[in-house]
């Protein structure tokens, strides 16, 4: 669960709840706990229906925004309040906002997993630095990973670098690894292969962008192709 300490007030019905270490306290006694101090029973997390719950609530958790904890909480009270189905079907205007992101955090992985290419570094090792919105990469490795099992994967991060080697996930010192995402002869390489493939006369920007959107333009390389060229369609 999310630090709680000095946001009590945007916490809505968990304002004037008593603060506890959630993730030392089973989810059955929590549920009890919410039943003696707010009179609200939630028993149906502990069934299959409050699963979809937690899994918006890690996905939320994920979405980099400073109102994370805020969106978090009014989504369970709505939930709590309402029943799960009020929430999980964005009923509510938090509750919508609370869904969308989990989607967001998805769609985000699904995006990277396709559109993510390395370079080669040495000792078996693929080097990238993805363009993330959010607290993915570790989500978007575990995935990639399975494509190549034999690779060391690195993902270079503002702060850090996350490698993947054997299913396991650590963190290294970004230098380690930033001169090799600074090699650029593999996006000409891709450039080349692009153009090649390029067909003039079913040129269609608007397809490609529903493809790739547009905040990915000036990251990937086919990208820069399509602002030039939606461009010249001005």
């Amino acid at each position: 669960m999310p630090s709680l300490r000095g946001e009590q007030e945007k916490l809505g019905l968990f304002m004037h709840t008593t603060g506890i270490e959630a993730d030392a306290h089973s989810i059955a006694d929590l549920v009890k706990r919410l039943y003696q101090e707010c009179s609200l029973n939630a028993s149906w997390l502990l069934e299959p229906s409050g699963k979809p719950l937690f899994h918006h609530i890690a996905g939320n958790l994920r979405y980099q925004s400073p109102d994370q904890t805020a969106v978090i909480f009014a989504a369970l009270e709505q939930a709590i309040r309402y029943g799960h189905a009020y929430c999980l079907c964005g009923i509510g205007d938090v509750s919508r906002i609370f869904v969308a992101r989990t989607r967001a955090v998805w769609h985000e992985v699904h995006r990277m997993v396709g559109f993510i290419r390395f370079n080669p570094a040495t000792d078996n090792t693929l080097v990238t630095t993805p363009r993330l919105y959010h607290n993915t990469a570790d989500l978007i490795l575990h995935k990639i990973s399975v494509k190549y099992p034999k690779n060391r994967l690195v993902v270079l991060l503002a702060d850090k670098a996350l490698v993947i080697e054997n299913g396991k996930l650590t963190s290294v010192a970004r230098h380690e690894y930033e001169q090799y995402a600074n090699d650029d002869s593999f996006e000409k390489a891709w450039d080349t292969y692009y153009n090649s493939q390029y067909i003039e006369a079913r040129k269609n920007i608007r397809l490609a962008q529903r493809v790739i959107p547009r905040k990915y333009w000036d990251w990937l390389t086919e990208g820069k192709i399509l602002e030039q060229e939606s461009t010249t369609m001005l």
